[in-house]
């Protein structure tokens, strides 16, 4: 793949990422756990990517 273009996953988790951010604003209670839940996600596709 060309390093040049975005790949589907960088646009995916842009637009997550995005939308965390929008509901942090919006409802701080439910952006948090929302937010939590993501880090935690992200950290066990870390692991067990290895």
């Amino acid at each position: 793949m060309n390093n040049d273009q975005i790949s589907v996953r960088m646009v995916v988790l842009l637009l997550v990422g995005a939308l965390t951010v929008g509901v942090a604003l919006y409802h701080p209670a439910f952006g948090a756990a929302l937010g939590v839940g993501v880090v935690v996600v992200a950290l066990l596709n870390e692991l067990m990517g290895r």
